[in-house]
C-alpha cells in the first residue's frame, strides 16, 4: 500500500459529486488515513492480508476515495489473519485503543461495538492539545477503523440454521446484560428485554458445553464463545465467507463467495491505495445490488459521526467563553445553527473570529 499525501488543498472545504465536503470532515478523513497506514505497517511486517469493507470498499471502486457523504473507514480479514493481528495490535499500534469483545471490561461503558468486532481508535476523548491536533491535521475528535471478521460459513444448511441461531442468541444475551448492567444503555429491539439472563446462561451451557461464570466478566466469555462458534466451520466444509455479528441479523447480503478474497488487488484511494478482494465486483453486488455504481446521495441521519462531540464543546463553550480563542467555529460547524438559543450565545461569544483550525 502506498502512503496518503496530505497537504492543504486536500484539507480544504470540497463539493464531490454534488455534495460538499466539509474542512472539519476533510481533517477527519485525514486522520482516519493515517490510522489506515498505521493498521497497514503492522500488517506488512507480519504478512497479513486486508481489504477494503462496506462504505470503504464502494468508495474504493466508485470514487478512487471516500464516499463524499460517508464518514468512517470499514476493513475486512479473513479469521486467521483477524486473529494474528489482534495477537500484535495493541503492542504494534502504541496510542491506539484496540477494542475488541475480548478485551472489554465488562464494566467499561465506553465499549459500544457489538461483540465479535474490533474497533480501532487513536482516542476515547476528544483532544485540543496542540501537540495532538498537529499530530492528526487538526481534528480534535476519536477516529478509527471498524474491523471486521469474516468466518466461513457452514455448507449444510441445518448446521448453518443451528450456527446462525446461536450466534445471534449470544449477541442477544450480551445485549440484555448492557440493557440490565450500563445504564442509559438503549436498544431498539424491544425482543432483547424479554431475555431472562439466568435462564439465558443455562441455555447457552447446555447448548455449547461451556460453563458460563457468572461472578466473571460476563461480556469477554460471551465474545470468546461467539468468536469459538462464529469460527467453528473450516474453510474446506464452506464455499462462502461473513461477518457472522453482521450476517445473522442481514443475512442476504453479507454472505460472500469465499473464492471473492482469495486475491486482492490494490487501487487508488485518496492520494494513496487500498487492498480490495480480487472479485470485488461479486462483493459489491451482494452488498449494494447491481447498480453500485450509481450515487446514491442518501445522508446517513447521524453524519457526521462525531456531531455529539460537537455538541458537548458547543455546551462547553457556551458554559466556558474563555476557551473559544482554541476551540473554533469549525470545531462546532455542524451543530452551531441547530438550537436557536445557543446559536445566539454562539453568536456573542465569537462575533465574527474566524480563526484557522491548527
Amino acid at each position: 500500500m502506498t502512503g496518503f499525501v496530505i497537504n492543504e488543498e486536500f484539507l480544504q472545504d470540497e463539493e464531490r459529486s454534488g455534495f460538499m465536503v466539509s474542512s472539519l470532515m476533510k481533517r477527519c478523513w485525514a486522520a482516519q488515513l493515517k490510522a489506515v497506514e498505521d493498521f497497514d505497517k503492522v500488517c506488512t511486517k507480519h504478512g497479513l492480508k486486508w481489504y477494503a469493507f462496506c462504505g470503504t470498499l464502494l468508495g474504493a471502486v466508485r470514487h478512487k476515495g471516500f464516499i463524499p457523504w460517508d464518514d468512517d473507514v470499514d476493513i475486512c480479514m479473513l479469521r486467521g489473519d483477524y486473529n494474528m493481528f489482534l495477537r500484535f495490535a495493541i503492542k504494534e499500534m502504541p496510542g491506539y485503543f484496540i477494542e475488541t469483545g475480548d478485551n472489554v471490561n465488562s464494566d467499561d461503558k465506553t465499549f459500544t461495538h457489538a461483540l465479535g468486532i474490533t474497533r480501532i481508535n487513536n482516542t476515547h476523548l476528544s483532544d485540543f492539545n496542540p501537540d495532538y491536533l498537529k499530530a492528526h491535521y487538526g481534528f480534535p475528535y476519536p477516529v478509527g477503523i471498524d474491523l471486521y471478521p469474516l468466518d466461513y460459513v457452514p455448507r449444510d444448511a441445518e448446521e448453518y440454521d443451528t450456527v446462525i441461531q446461536i450466534y445471534k442468541y449470544i449477541l442477544g444475551v450480551g445485549v440484555k446484560y448492557k440493557m440490565e448492567n450500563w445504564p442509559g444503555f438503549v436498544t431498539p429491539d424491544p425482543a432483547y428485554g424479554a431475555i431472562n439472563l439466568e435462564e439465558a446462561y443455562a441455555t447457552l451451557e447446555n447448548v455449547t458445553g461451556v460453563r458460563i461464570d457468572k461472578t466473571g466478566d460476563i461480556l469477554r466469555q460471551l465474545n470468546n464463545l461467539a468468536t469459538n462458534i462464529a469460527s467453528y466451520t473450516k474453510g474446506k466444509d464452506s464455499e462462502k465467507v461473513a461477518c457472522m455479528s453482521h450476517m445473522v441479523f442481514d443475512h442476504k447480503n453479507m454472505i460472500f463467495p469465499k473464492e471473492a478474497f482469495s486475491k486482492r488487488q490494490e487501487v487508488p484511494f485518496e492520494s494513496g491505495s487500498v487492498y480490495i478482494p480480487g472479485d470485488y465486483d461479486a462483493v459489491l453486488r451482494i452488498n449494494y445490488g447491481s447498480g453500485y455504481m450509481t450515487p446514491n446521495t442518501h445522508v446517513p441521519h447521524d453524519y457526521p459521526y462525531y456531531k455529539k462531540q460537537e455538541r458537548m464543546v458547543r455546551d462547553y463553550v457556551i458554559a466556558n467563553p474563555d476557551v473559544a480563542e482554541f476551540m473554533t467555529k469549525y470545531y462546532i460547524s455542524d451543530v452551531y445553527d441547530e438550537d436557536p438559543e445557543k446559536k445566539s450565545q454562539l453568536d456573542g461569544i465569537y462575533g465574527n473570529n474566524k480563526k484557522e483550525i491548527l
